[in-house]
């Protein structure tokens, strides 16, 4: 067996800091846990690792006592000289086989005690001449609580040999020599055999009120005192204290309670393995995880230990189902050099024969990772150290687990939300909005709305659509038409639409209220938008408008009437002309043309409006042209081929006519699919895309 006192942890007490392996310098070194087997300590953020404390026999040979000269014994006094024997009082957690932390600056080499439940029947079998042992399971704490048990016996001299010597020497030495003595037999099982603790030697040390504190694994110990040999029957004699690997809730307790950065920590990750064996082993669990060698020789294993460490990060306290980890391992990719089930096997498999990396959960097939294991991905992450396999928990493990909790799966769905919304509001408060849709995808409420908002300010699309639908809803179109405009710059259709409608009437509502209140451009304008859409009622604001003063409306009332072939349109018209308005002109032309005999006017008018920038002035020109039947061909054509260049159906469609008309029936055929596809009406019926009611083709320049 290897040195027991490698693991252990335990209680409460101020300790002098003396001699030259003192470790706390004339103060108080609480409470520790763990021993010489290295353990993990996490303080302020950092994991530090406990390092191997030196069993017996590895010490260098020069630091032991040479018997056969008398030279001092290197373990708390000679063993001839009881008198120079250590007091209890003065023994240092490392001088009894507790292993010291990676050193830490203002922490202490060994990390404080927490007291333990079975201290006080230690210390009443402490009380009593004989054997005593400590027993548990490998790093549960066993050398550190019977360090701590130890301090109870006032007035004794404490003597610690090494493994393998003879402990004849020491009953002989005390052999006359009155006194309270302690014999310290940390892993009893390297101070049995030749020369060691029998029953022979067990009784007369007794007799002479020697107390002999062993630790032994509880396996082991219930193995050999069943044997009838003396070393059996030594230890059928012997007063037991068990320490159990769990620790119970009071010493749980105890453990957050204590003030010591490294205590909270252990009080939440050290899990059903115990704090003990947290502290002791867990920076060399961390380490097998991470090491390079681990990526080459089990890399989906590696991938599958950082899924399970992220479950925990996540707010998943328990173990999880199979399927679900590897779900929650696919996230962080595939590695075809280890399957699944080969990944699941090394990582479960039990490592210093305390755990694996994956600790099996109460349910079959069901994992969680092993504590320390979070703990120190959770200090790297607190440090901003990033390492490629320490980065964030990726956002599709947040929506994985968020809808698996809403799917039924046996996962806390308020403890993973709470700890996503901590890990994601940096980036949400810096704004990114694919991220607060995802999110708002699985919340509700005020919290939804305003993750939603908050990306639709920041250009989602359809973030911006759901929000001003919410507008709209509540009554405030107002508000929605900004958002309809991101979601329609975003490329939304619908969007596009519902903001020129909601434009519109918005547009109406404004315009009515200045037109009422006698503003006669608002008239004029309002006049405008209702002629567009066909309302009757345009003809009243256009004549509020007029008779406000506003001689700008002159144009579009002429317009007006002459959609109603009323005769008053040209007095109009000419007013609006008369002011150098493009579009009366224009429109003035198009009036004399269809009620004819006025085509010199009407020429003379179109070209005045090309001149002035009128943008239907070069087709209804070349349409007149082609009309009259004098123009110049080329003049027309070139008039018709400008416009239709720019996207005029109307000016292909007369294309079309003008080349048939000369007999060039192919230029007409393309000239009029082309006017068809810029959806030209007649056009598109010439072609029976459309339905022919009764009646000829028009045979009058339109506006």
């Amino acid at each position: 067996m290897g040195r027991e006192s490698d693991e252990e942890t335990g209680g409460k007490r101020s300790v002098e800091a003396t001699g030259s392996r003192s470790i706390a310098a004339g103060g108080n070194i609480g409470n520790a846990y763990t021993g010489n087997a290295t353990g993990i300590v996490i303080q302020a953020g950092h994991i530090g690792h406990l390092s191997q404390g030196p069993s017996a026999d590895e010490r260098p040979a020069a630091a032991r006592e040479d018997r056969a000269t008398g030279a001092e014994h290197d373990r708390h006094g000679s063993v001839l000289d009881p008198a120079a024997w250590q007091p209890v009082g003065e023994v240092e957690p490392l001088e009894f086989g507790v292993g010291p932390t990676r050193r830490i600056p203002g922490q202490p080499e060994v990390p404080p005690y927490v007291p333990r439940d079975c201290d006080d029947a230690l210390r009443a079998e402490l009380a009593h001449s004989g054997l005593v042992l400590v027993l548990g399971e490998r790093y549960v704490g066993k050398s550190y609580t019977a360090w701590h048990g130890v301090r109870s016996l006032e007035g004794y001299r404490l003597y610690a040999p090494d493994p393998g010597e003879d402990l004849r020497e020491v009953l002989a030495a005390l052999k006359g020599v009155p006194g309270k003595y302690v014999v310290w037999l940390d892993e009893l099982t390297d101070h049995l055999g030749e020369g060691g603790l029998d029953r022979r030697l067990l009784g007369p040390l007794a007799r002479l009120g020697v107390v002999l504190l062993g630790t032994m694994r509880s396996e082991e110990y219930y193995q050999r005192r069943m044997m009838s040999d003396p070393i059996g029957l030594a230890l059928n004699q012997a007063r037991t204290v068990e320490v159990p690997r769990k620790w119970s809730d009071a010493e749980l307790e105890r453990l957050k309670d204590l003030d010591d950065p490294r205590a909270y920590p252990a009080y939440m990750w050290s899990g059903e393995e115990g704090a003990a064996s947290y502290f002791a082993i867990g920076h060399t669990m961390y380490d097998e995880w991470r090491r390079p060698g681990t990526k080459v020789e089990h890399p989906r294993g590696q991938l599958l230990v950082r899924a399970a460490v992220d479950l925990a990060r996540c707010g998943v306290k328990g173990a999880v189902p199979t399927e679900l980890l590897r779900q929650v391992q696919e996230q962080y990719g595939t590695e075809e050099r280890e399957s699944f089930e080969d990944a699941l096997t090394w990582a479960t498999t039990r490592m210093f024969g305390v755990s694996g990396l994956l600790v099996a959960g109460e349910e079959h097939r069901t994992w969680r990772a092993y504590g320390a294991l979070v703990a120190g991905a959770e200090a790297l992450r607190a440090e901003d150290l990033r390492a490629e396999d320490l980065e964030p928990v990726p956002d599709a493990v947040w929506w994985l687990l968020l809808d698996a909790a809403e799917g039924g799966a046996r996962i806390d769905r308020e403890a993973v939300l709470d700890a996503a919304r901590a890990a994601l509001r940096p980036r949400i408060e810096a704004g990114e909005p694919d991220l607060m849709v995802a999110l708002a995808e699985r919340v509700g409420g005020e919290e939804r709305a305003d993750l939603i908002r908050r990306a639709a300010e920041a250009g989602h699309r359809e973030a911006a659509e759901e929000w001003a639908a919410h507008l709209v809803d509540a009554g405030d179109e107002a508000a929605a038409i900004r958002y309809l405009e991101i979601a329609a710059q975003g490329g939304s259709v619908e969007a596009a639409r519902e903001a020129g409608r909601l434009h519109r009437e918005r547009a109406e509502a404004l315009l009515r209220t200045a037109a009422e209140a006698g503003d006669g451009a608002a008239a004029h304008e309002l006049g405008d938008l209702l002629l567009g859409y066909g309302r009757g009622d345009a003809f009243r604001w256009f004549v509020r408008a007029v008779r406000a003063g506003h001689e700008e409306a002159a144009t579009s009332l002429g317009r007006a009437l002459y959609y109603r072939n009323s005769p008053d349109a040209e007095f109009w018209l000419r007013r609006g002309a008369a002011l150098g308005d493009a579009h009366a002109v224009h429109s003035l032309a198009a009036y004399l043309h269809r009620v004819g005999d006025h085509d010199e006017e009407a020429e003379r008018l179109f070209r005045e409006a090309k001149e002035a920038g009128h943008p239907a002035a070069s087709r209804s020109l070349g349409a007149l042209l082609l009309r009259m039947g004098n123009g110049p061909w080329d003049e027309v054509t070139r008039l018709l081929q400008e416009d239709a260049a720019q996207g005029s159906g109307d000016a292909a469609y007369w294309l079309s006519l003008h080349h048939r008309k000369r007999g060039d029936t192919d230029e007409a055929d393309k000239w009029l699919h082309r006017a068809a596809e810029l959806d030209h009406y007649f056009a598109m019926r010439a072609l029976g895309l459309l339905p022919v009611p009764p009646g000829d083709q028009p045979d009058t320049v339109d506006e």
